[in-house]
């Protein structure tokens, strides 16, 4: 009797959460939930927090994806990859930037050219397209104004188109003027050649974080700096003498491009001009790093009897390279060098132009 009364006690008595097959504690599902949560809310965090820091930067790496995001678009024609988005605008490096109707950094312009006009079009990177300064103060609009002023032999105005597109490298401007440009029917074409232009043309990426996320962009640009800084990629220097090896793809790519200009511009009458914009970083004295790379283009322009103008002998010994610079960690051209480019623009133009 007493051993029934206990078995059945035992029985009546609630079961532990072992016994139940339930855990002691929050199992590890749980916690990684928690800590899911605890990132996904962090990355909210410094997402909102880079979105403020950089809504009106001048950090280079951030500007130049923000600018990439905003104002450009990507293009069936594989050898010009992308475009800037017509009528569109941003600030930028501590600037306002509008795209027009066709996608150029500037005003308006008829596609038929008024006559008694010489039209002028430049072809460029983002050197010609103004990064880090106004639309007013980059080399075109400095160059439009001057010969305004003192206008070439048999015309009664100018105008200069300013075609440039950041990341643009020679094959995608030859593009450009070949598919585009010569429906504006310039007088001359001023290719305006910088020492990474015989990079292979790039391909925008595309994608939901690579396009709105601030902390993706930025987490990229600085690993990117990270392994150029502890060498693990190579140095500026390195980088663009490598670029003028015989054999690379991207230098092979460029030559051609370059003869298909001379030939492109001559079928449509207009007159075409190199002017090779020096890397800023080392141009005084004498110590130019990359003289024997502008070399062999110039060969090649020499080649096909198109005139070359080096930018550098009006640029270097102005002072202390940084002050040519946008900022003391960009150096893109300033309103500065804008201005000094200009001028060695407007001498060519006024002394092989009309009767002067």
């Amino acid at each position: 009797m007493n051993e029934a009364i206990r078995d059945t006690a035992v029985a009546d008595e609630p079961l532990t959460k072992a016994e139940a097959g339930l855990p002691e504690r929050p199992g590890i599902l749980l916690n990684v939930i928690l800590l899911a949560v605890a990132i996904l809310l962090g990355c909210i965090a410094m997402e909102v927090a880079l979105r403020v820091i950089f809504a009106h930067s001048l950090d280079f790496s951030m500007e130049m994806w923000k600018y990439a995001v905003q104002l450009k678009r990507p293009v069936a024609n594989p050898q010009l990859s992308f475009a800037h988005a017509p009528n569109r605008s941003a600030f930028l490096m501590g600037v306002p930037v509008a795209i027009n109707s066709e996608g150029l950094r500037d005003r308006e312009f008829s596609v038929d050219k008024p006559p008694g006009v010489y039209r002028i079009m430049m072809l460029g990177d983002s050197t010609t397209f103004g990064w880090g300064v106004k639309q007013e103060d980059t080399a075109a609009k400095f160059l439009e104004r001057k010969l305004n002023a003192d206008l070439p032999a048999g015309y009664n105005h100018v105008e200069v188109m300013n075609t440039g597109v950041g990341n643009y490298d020679t094959v995608q401007e030859v593009t450009y003027y070949e598919t585009i440009g010569w429906k504006f029917h310039p007088d001359l074409v001023v290719l305006a050649f910088f020492i990474n232009d015989p990079e292979p043309v790039p391909i925008e990426k595309k994608g939901l974080l690579i396009d709105r996320s601030y902390l993706v962009a930025f987490a990229t640009n600085r690993i990117d700096g990270a392994l150029r800084h502890t060498g693990a990629r190579p140095d500026w220097k390195t980088y663009y003498a490598s670029l003028y090896v015989d054999d690379r793809p991207g230098f092979q790519a460029c030559k051609k491009a370059l003869v298909s200009l001379a030939n492109s511009t001559r079928s449509h009458d207009a007159k075409l001009l190199m002017a090779i914009l020096p890397e800023l970083h080392q141009i005084n004295g004498e110590s130019y790093p990359f003289k024997a790379a502008h070399q062999k283009i110039k060969d090649v322009m020499d080649a096909e009897n198109v005139p070359v103008v080096e930018l550098i002998a009006g640029l270097k010994d102005r002072g202390p390279e940084e002050t040519l610079w946008v900022t003391a960690l960009d150096d893109h051209p300033n309103a500065k060098a804008n201005d000094l480019i200009s001028d060695q623009l407007k001498q060519w133009i006024l002394e092989n132009t009309g009767n002067r």
